[in-house]
């Protein structure tokens, strides 16, 4: 189980993002895959673990639901 949420993350983005382009270079793949991974997947790319959310979405979600509540006086 330890493996399960990278292996995942990189069969996504062999899968969805690699195999469908080519890079002149090693600078442009990096450029390119951080770009895939920042803006689509972790923004836009909805997660059938987060109930259709993507993870940016879903932390939010998370975090408003689960903010500490300030100590009465």
């Amino acid at each position: 189980w330890d493996n399960s949420v990278a292996e995942s993350v990189f069969s996504s983005l062999k899968n969805e993002f690699y195999h469908h382009y080519s890079f002149p270079t090693r600078q442009d793949a990096r450029r390119a895959t951080m770009r895939y991974i920042e803006v689509f997947y972790n923004r836009h790319r909805p997660h059938t673990h987060n109930d259709g959310l993507p993870p940016a979405a879903a932390m939010a979600k998370f975090m408003t639901q689960n903010q500490q509540l300030p100590a009465a006086a």
